[in-house]
């Protein structure tokens, strides 16, 4: 199936609706350009709470934004862009529902597919192990804990098969891992133990963490406190223990050792999809694509990457939500600028600060201005993660979330 679209506008195509893609079509002129999008979903996903829908303190749709209702004036293809002929100017895809293929003509492209959690090539993960990535990985673990305090509960178990249906294990000590584990705690100790009280005091998190510490991006002292408070909590640290093998109900150890266990969730770096692989070349750093201080790919001035695909800089800039954004955000303006023959200024990346939750109603934030922690740190990342999602309607429903879950508990139906 070909699809093209005649204007006198520059064909402007769109990869990816993450915090890149998303950023840039919500502050691109549209009218300026022929804009088409591609995506396997309809919808931006607020990603930094993402733990917080696994464990149900925020609903999944309250992190949504219907891509077509809040884009108007481009064209959206569900599917997956699965090769570019740069020289012809053509990108070969896949729909995400049917799939059918397409064809799709562009004069301009932004490569904005974002990464995929990377396993290291160790045996079992993408075979056995949770992510925690994206909706269906949320309620994936959502489900899972559920199911394994429905099995729990079975008559005639011991002691120690009931302790080992009831422990979640979280391979890596990054962000997202650390915030997982919190939130998971946070759900065995308040709403597990109500429902469960005859299980749910043998339930246990435990962290893995195959560097000497957690959240190696953050300061030492950060570090530190997030492990201190976490063996207040009674989630199980352990650091420098790479995993090696991972089976659905256990994981071994470099040092040999096998811990079982009810579910394992993966918690890894970022890597790069095949998309990306196509077009970065052998040997960037992670795979990703490098980019000049425009965003564009060397040697092209139609072609431009950003966010968790790309390279900018050395080392390259992380790749998180606050990157890919600012990057959208100044293509959009770059872009804006270029369609009314204005000169374009390179990019600046300008640090926001770090946060993390870290369980029990506290959090860690981290600024060149200083270093929070504790329940004002909890507030403070409260009060930026509402003001950064998109929509006012989203605003409200995360607020009402949260406000049902302190005052109801969360919902601990299993469908």
């Amino acid at each position: 199936m070909t699809s093209s679209a005649p204007s006198s506008r520059d064909r402007l195509l769109v990869l990816g609706c993450g915090f890149g893609g998303y950023s840039l079509l919500l502050d691109l002129d549209r009218e300026l350009y022929d804009v088409a999008l591609v995506s396997p979903r309809n919808y931006f996903l607020f990603t930094p709470l993402l733990p917080s829908a696994a464990s149900g303190t925020v609903e999944l749709r309250s992190i949504l934004e219907p891509v077509r209702r809040r884009l108007s004036g481009i064209r959206m293809i569900e599917g997956t862009v699965e090769s570019l002929d740069l020289t012809a100017r053509r990108a070969a895809g896949r729909a995400a529902v049917g799939g059918e293929e397409f064809e799709l003509p562009f004069d301009l492209l932004v490569v904005a597919v974002g990464a995929r959690v990377t396993d290291y090539g160790i045996p079992g993960v993408a075979e056995h192990a949770l992510q925690a990535a994206s909706i269906e990985d949320a309620q994936a673990i959502r489900r899972a804990v559920l199911e394994q305090f429905a099995q729990a509960e079975l008559p005639g178990l011991a002691p120690e098969e009931v302790a080992r249906r009831l422990t979640f294990v979280v391979c890596g000590g990054g962000p997202t891992g650390v915030e997982v584990a919190a939130e998971l705690e946070d759900l065995l100790a308040d709403d597990m133990k109500r429902s469960h009280p005859a299980t749910a005091h043998l339930a246990r998190v435990v962290l893995l963490e195959a560097g000497e510490r957690l959240l190696s991006s953050y300061d030492e002292a950060l570090s530190e406190y997030t492990r201190e408070h976490f063996e207040r909590e009674r989630i199980e640290v352990r650091t420098g223990v790479p995993v090696v093998r991972v089976w659905r109900e256990s994981v071994r150890l470099e040092d040999g050792e096998t811990i079982d266990c009810g579910r394992v969730i993966w918690a890894g770096g970022n890597g790069p999809l095949p998309l990306t692989r196509t077009i970065a070349p052998e040997g960037s750093p992670q795979g990703r694509i490098p980019v000049d201080d425009y965003l564009r790919l060397p040697g092209r001035g139609d072609i431009w990457a950003l966010g968790d695909c790309a390279a900018l800089g050395d080392p390259p800039l992380p790749a998180t939500a606050q990157v890919a954004q600012q990057q959208g955000k100044y293509l959009a303006r770059a872009l804006n600028r270029r369609a009314r023959g204005r000169q374009v200024k390179p990019f600046r990346f300008r640090p926001l600060g770090m946060l993390a939750y870290v369980g029990a109603g506290r959090a860690l934030i981290q600024t060149s201005a200083g270093q929070w922690t504790g329940r004002g740190a909890w507030l403070l990342w409260r009060s930026i993660y509402l003001t950064k999602l998109v929509s006012f309607s989203n605003k409200v429903k995360v607020l009402f979330d949260w406000f049902k879950a302190r005052v109801f508990g969360r919902d601990i139906s299993r469908f």
